[in-house]
């Protein structure tokens, strides 16, 4: 099982559903023969093969940022954390402000103890995107690792006044407010999470 991390995201595999799909702007690995492989060993579970293709491809087009993001996305599925955090830094190093490869460095680093780290890329990610929930949910939580509740509590409370349509904000703001002691507050914010996830369609609801 992978580690519980985020109060509003139970596993590692439910944030690895966040990620976006590759980019669709111009770039040979998409078109590469690898890529389709990958795809195929990706449907059928097969991790470590779409892990080891992907590599494959990295190393084919060291330069793409799509190459970089798949590597990242396959290694994160087969819970390599240290090569994940190594694919999404090359990604970073080709587009400096790409959000998704921030998410992934957040993950791989949460996923190896390394919450300084991590609150460093969601924070970086906050800064790019301030609107989107995952990077002040990220930060919460890395934020409580560390010990600093006040600042866990007030990104929760951030991920829920700039993403009000958010699941996982509430769950994390809910959380939380519990831990300093706000019953009531935790309890409402809570119940908002509960609403907005039964009015989620069901495919949706499930991730």
């Amino acid at each position: 099982m992978s580690p519980k991390i985020f109060a509003a995201d139970a596993s590692i595999d439910q944030l690895i559903n966040k990620l976006p799909p590759p980019q669709k702007f111009v770039d040979p690995a998409i078109s590469d023969p690898l890529s389709k492989q990958i795809n195929s060993a990706l449907q059928a579970h097969n991790y470590g093969v779409a892990l080891d293709l992907s590599r494959r491809l990295a190393a084919r087009y060291p330069k793409s940022l799509n190459s970089q993001m798949l590597r990242g996305l396959m290694a994160l599925l087969a819970h390599d954390f240290r090569e994940a955090a190594h694919a999404y830094k090359a990604g970073l190093s080709i587009r400096a402000d790409f959000a998704p490869a921030y998410v992934g460095l957040g993950i791989a680093d949460a996923s190896q103890n390394r919450f300084a780290a991590a609150l460093s890329d969601f924070q970086h990610l906050t800064k790019i995107v301030p609107q989107a929930d995952i990077g002040w949910i990220g930060s919460s939580a890395c934020a409580e690792k560390l010990g600093r509740m006040r600042d866990s509590l007030a990104f929760a409370r951030k991920a829920a006044a700039v993403a009000p349509s958010s699941v996982g904000a509430w769950t994390q703001a809910a959380h939380e407010e519990e831990l300093a002691g706000n019953a009531q507050v935790a309890k409402a914010d809570m119940a908002k999470a509960n609403d907005l996830q039964r009015k989620l369609p069901p495919a949706k609801a499930q991730k």
